[in-house]
């Protein structure tokens, strides 16, 4: 079995918003392919858009003067209904971000 990575930044996913439900369709295809396996790398600060195409998120936060952290991570079904740390949960219901 082969395998592939594609990474994209949120410049190359909302750079169009018309694309934007093509870009999803394409990941869902790529995603869906058996004959490799694909890793796709998303930087988003989209939050509804990361619920629709991810199975696997991680949130980020660089606090003022700090480098950035990973605060959580895991299944995005798990991480947008039952987050584990409250900044995750914050950002995530919109308290801040």
């Amino acid at each position: 079995m082969r395998s592939s990575t594609v990474c994209s930044n949120r410049e190359q996913i909302i750079t169009v918003p018309t694309s934007t439900r093509r870009i999803e369709e394409t990941i869902r295809e790529l995603v869906h392919e058996v004959t490799i396996v694909i890793v796709i790398v998303i930087v988003t600060h989209n939050m509804q858009q990361a619920a629709r195409i991810s199975d696997q998120c991680a949130f980020f936060l660089a606090e003022h003067g700090t480098p950035g952290a990973i605060v959580e991570h895991g299944p995005t079904s798990a991480m947008f209904s039952a987050p584990s740390d409250p900044r995750t949960a914050d950002y995530v219901e919109g308290r801040f971000g």
